[in-house]
């Protein structure tokens, strides 16, 4: 493999695929990114077999080939190099990849390139066209809300649905929190969908779409999912499993129910977090007529904070994890919320003021 290109092109895209590097796959040729040209087009690769990155870039093409080459060392040589174009060759007779810059060259050695898996084809058609400023929006309401507990591999997912009359759903849970997000969306082809996506493959997905109009597309095969967005590819596998029905966790009824400013919320929950026990988290709020108090004690002192609110009920003083709290309204992209609150150890409900496609379930903890 021969060809040239521009240094800050190559290491963009290497930046890019070097987050689906498994650090923890005992197959070395698993810690490379992986090289191949075809025709005037680079493929940058990486992948665990469980997720994977592609990125597609124009290249000046002598030799048609491919290397995989160490992650770590290629991603750090990609940062020290000088600004301009950079010649990269690959002997394959003794998997060698020389990188020429001005006068100067460095040699990386890596792996043969034959044995890095092939990432897998694309579909012909793509199953969903959305809108990224939609399907980013989205993802920032629900993404908070999925569970780290590899022991629960449908929770460490997203359910991702579109039903006959075409509203794409979004739900994550980890038992603790919920997050709900619904748009109406154009082309759906009428299909029904109904998958559970990785959490880490959605935030990388958040990370590489922007908040604007433009579109990209979803593939979907029996047991993969593939977004693609300009010259980029991200891959993952599905989560096999039945995701639970959320809808039998929402209260029924509340014995309050009260509208604040999310900012004067969030502010006061992480002065509070300042002080809290991060062995537990745990911080009171006391519902209440025209003030909710927010305060706690613990051997680094104390905190109390009233906000000016609408408040309809009856007062109650109920216990949350403190940074699922700030998580919860983090994710919120309006200046006002209501919270229902249903009892002591109930799931409370929170919903933008005015936006009835989102709301989060937050279960209190014992204070």
């Amino acid at each position: 493999m021969h060809f040239s290109t521009n240094r800050d092109q190559l290491s963009s895209a290497i930046s890019i695929v070097q987050r689906a590097v498994s650090s923890r796959n005992p197959m070395p040729i698993m810690s490379c990114v992986h090289l191949e040209t075809t025709g005037n087009v680079l493929n940058v690769t990486a992948t665990d077999l469980e997720f994977g990155i592609r990125c597609s870039l124009q290249v000046d093409t002598l030799i048609d080939g491919a290397a995989a080459i160490p992650s770590k060392y290629i991603s750090s040589l990609m940062g020290k190099l000088p600004v301009g174009n950079i010649d990269v060759k690959c002997d394959i007779s003794t998997n060698t990849s020389t990188f020429s810059y001005g006068d100067s060259e460095m040699a990386l050695n890596g792996f043969p390139a034959e044995e890095f898996p092939l990432f897998p084809e694309l579909p012909v058609k793509p199953t969903l066209r959305l809108k990224q400023n939609i399907f980013k929006r989205m993802l920032k309401r629900v993404l908070f809300a999925v569970s780290n507990d590899e022991r629960r591999p449908v929770f460490t997912g997203v359910n991702i649905t579109v039903d006959e009359e075409g509203t794409l759903s979004m739900v994550a849970t980890d038992i603790r929190k919920l997050a709900v997000s619904q748009e109406k969306v154009d082309d759906t082809n009428g299909q029904i969908i109904n998958i559970i996506v990785p959490g880490k493959t959605l935030n990388e997905v958040f990370k590489i779409i922007d908040a604007v109009d433009d579109e990209f597309e979803v593939y979907l095969t029996e047991n993969k999912v593939f977004f693609t967005l300009d010259n980029i590819c991200i891959m993952s596998r599905l989560i096999v499993g039945q995701f639970p029905n959320y809808k039998i966790v929402i209260p029924p009824n509340y014995v309050c129910e009260l509208r604040s400013k999310i900012s004067e919320l969030l502010d006061a929950a992480e002065r509070a977090s300042l002080l809290i026990d991060t062995r537990r988290n745990v911080f009171n709020i006391r519902f209440q007529p025209e003030q909710l108090l927010l305060y706690f004690y613990t051997e680094s002192g104390r905190i109390r904070e009233e906000i000016s609110t609408d408040f309809s009920g009856d007062p109650l003083d109920v216990g949350f994890n403190i940074r699922f709290f700030i998580d919860l309204l983090r994710s919120m992209d309006t200046e006002e919320v209501i919270i229902k609150i249903s009892g002591h150890d109930s799931p409370a409900v929170f919903q933008p003021v005015d936006d009835h496609s989102y709301f989060s379930i937050l279960v209190p903890a014992v204070a």
